[in-house]
C-alpha cells in the first residue's frame, strides 16, 4: 500500500532555489555528444554504499567547476534500492509499476512478440540490475578516462559488478536543427514540455494551449516529485518519507533498434501504394506522414504538401500548431508518430486531459549512421536510447505507450492501427492515409524493436546522500 505524506508541495517559484539538489540531465539536458550507461549489481550492501560516497562527488560534477572532462549521474531499480538496505516501509511505499520493473510491466505496456523482456540483452528487466550510471562526455577519450576511474573505485571497494554497457554518440542532422539527428533521418529533438520555473527557453507550441491560444509550460511537478502538478498540491501527495522524494524524478531507459533499410524500402513501397509514384517527394511525404513531421523537423500540419525547412528553421513556428480543423487526419494522420505522443486539440473517443501525460525525452542515438541510399542492413546494431523522465510512470509513460502508441480506439481508429513507428507490425497491422489515392497501408514492417528496458528512481542530491548514510 502506498503511504501518503502531508508535507506541503512545493511550488514553481521554490524550483529555481533547488536546482542545486536536482540531478543533471533532468530540468537541463546534458548536451555532451558521448555517453555511456553503465549498468550494475550491488553484490554487498555496506560495499556498495562505500562505492557511492566516493561516486557521490562526482554527481553533477560539471567541466567548468571541477575540471573534469565528464558528469556522472546515478538512478536505482527498486532491487538496488533494496540491496542498498532501504528500509522496508521506505521500499513499500514506492508505486507499484516501479516496484514491479519494466521487465515485469511488459504486457501493460504492449512489450510482446519481438518487444518482449525474453529478448532483451544484458539481463535487462530482470532482478540483477540494481542502478545505471550514466556518462557524458564530449569525446570518446574522455568516456574512456571516466570509465576507467569507475572501474578503479568498483575496485577499491568491492561489492559493485558491472552488468551490461551501452554507448550512445548524439548524431548531427544535416539541417542543423536541434541538437541531434535520428536514424530515420529527421531532425531530433525539435520541442520538449517546459517547466514552469526553469529558467529555460520555450516557445509556442512546447507547453499547454489556453483558452486565449497562448502557451504556458507545465507544473513541474509533472516531472519532480515533492512540486505541485497539474493537478495543485493535492495532486502531487507524496509517498514517505518525503525527504527521499524531493527533487528526484522517475527515469524510463528504453533501448530501441531501429531497422533504417527497412524504413527506407517501406517508403518508396508506401509510396506506391498510397499515391502511385515512389520518387523522392512521395517517398518524403509518406515519411512525414508516418512520422507526423517532415525530416527537416517541419510539422506536416503546417505544411501538407511538401518540406518547408523555413518553418522547420524558426523555433516560434515549428512547434506551434494544434491539429485545429484536422479532426479527420486529411493534414497530418490521426495515427502518425506524432499526433499520438502529443495529440493537442484533436478530439479524443476516450476524455483525457493531454497535459497530465507529458513526458521529458532526453533520447540519444547509438551504433553508427547507415550509408545514405543503403537499402539493405549492414548487420551493425543502431537505434535510440531514450530517457523519458516523468513523475509518475504510470500515468506518463505506461499510459501514452498502452493508450496512445498501442491502440488506435482513443482517435477513433481500428483498433489494430498502432503507432506506425513504434508499433508491432506485421500480418494485420495498418495506418490509415486520409486523403491519399489508396487511404490504408497493410502488414507495416516492425521499424523499432525493444531491446530493453529498466524502471529508474534519480533522487536528488541530498537525498541520494541519506541513501548512502542509510537514512530512510
Amino acid at each position: 500500500m502506498t503511504i501518503l505524506a502531508s508535507v506541503k508541495s512545493l511550488t514553481s517559484a521554490d524550483l529555481k532555489d533547488n536546482l542545486h539538489d536536482i540531478q543533471d540531465n533532468i530540468v537541463t539536458p546534458i548536451l555532451m555528444r558521448f555517453g555511456r550507461h553503465i549498468f550494475i549489481k550491488f553484490n554487498d550492501g555496506a560495499k556498495s554504499r562505500a562505492w557511492l560516497r566516493n561516486m557521490f562527488q562526482r554527481v553533477n560534477a560539471r567541466q567548468q567547476e571541477h575540471g573534469t572532462r565528464f558528469t556522472i549521474n546515478i538512478g536505482f531499480t527498486h532491487q538496488g534500492l533494496k540491496a542498498l538496505g532501504l528500509s522496508e516501509r521506505a521500499l513499500a511505499s514506492f508505486p507499484e509499476a516501479f516496484r514491479l520493473g519494466m521487465g515485469q510491466r511488459a504486457g501493460v505496456v504492449g512489450d510482446v512478440g519481438p518487444h518482449a523482456p525474453e529478448h532483451w540483452e544484458g539481463g535487462l528487466g530482470g532482478p540483477d540490475i540494481h542502478a545505471m550510471v550514466w556518462l557524458r562526455t564530449d569525446s570518446d577519450q574522455g568516456r574512456e578516462e571516466a570509465t576507467d576511474i569507475l572501474r578503479q573505485e568498483f575496485e577499491a571497494t568491492g561489492g559493485v559488478s558491472i552488468r551490461f554497457i551501452q554507448d550512445t554518440m548524439a548524431l548531427a542532422h544535416e539541417s542543423g536543427i536541434g541538437s541531434e539527428g535520428e536514424h530515420f533521418g529527421f531532425a531530433d529533438p525539435i520541442s520538449q514540455p517546459p517547466i514552469e520555473g526553469a529558467d529555460l527557453p520555450s516557445y509556442p507550441g512546447d507547453g499547454v494551449l489556453e483558452s486565449d491560444g497562448t502557451w504556458r509550460s507545465l507544473k513541474p511537478g509533472e516531472f519532480l516529485l515533492g512540486y505541485e502538478d497539474e493537478v495543485g498540491p493535492r495532486g502531487t501527495m507524496m509517498s514517505e518519507p518525503f525527504e527521499l522524494r524531493l527533487n528526484g524524478t522517475y527515469m524510463v531507459f528504453r533501448k530501441l533498434y531501429q531497422d533504417v533499410a527497412a524504413f527506407r524500402r517501406y517508403l518508396a513501397t508506401a509510396a506506391l501504394s498510397l499515391y502511385g509514384s515512389d520518387d523522392q517527394l512521395h517517398r518524403d511525404l509518406v515519411a512525414a506522414k508516418l512520422m507526423g513531421r517532415w525530416p527537416s523537423g517541419c510539422p506536416i500540419d503546417l505544411s501538407p504538401e511538401k518540406d518547408d525547412p523555413a518553418i522547420a528553421a524558426d523555433p516560434d513556428r515549428r512547434n506551434d500548431f494544434t491539429y485545429a480543423g484536422d479532426d479527420q487526419g486529411l493534414r497530418c494522420p490521426l495515427g502518425s508518430h506524432l499526433r499520438r505522443s502529443n495529440p493537442r486539440a484533436t478530439p479524443l473517443k476516450r476524455a483525457t486531459a493531454v497535459r497530465r501525460h507529458r513526458l521529458l525525452r532526453r533520447g540519444v542515438e547509438y551504433g553508427p549512421h547507415l550509408e545514405d541510399g543503403a537499402l539493405e542492413d549492414d548487420g551493425i546494431d543502431r537505434g535510440l536510447i531514450n530517457l523519458f523522465i516523468q513523475a509518475d510512470i504510470e500515468r506518463q509513460f505506461e499510459f501514452v505507450q498502452a493508450e496512445w502508441m498501442k491502440g488506435g480506439e482513443f482517435l477513433g481508429l481500428d483498433p489494430a492501427e498502432h503507432d506506425p513507428i513504434n508499433g508491432v507490425g506485421g500480418e494485420g497491422s495498418q495506418m490509415s492515409v486520409p486523403g491519399a489515392k489508396r487511404p490504408f497501408l497493410f502488414d507495416l514492417p516492425t521499424f523499432v524493436t525493444v531491446k530493453g528496458g529498466e524502471y529508474l528512481f534519480v533522487p536528488g542530491l541530498n537525498a541520494l546522500a541519506g541513501i548512502i548514510e542509510q537514512k530512510f
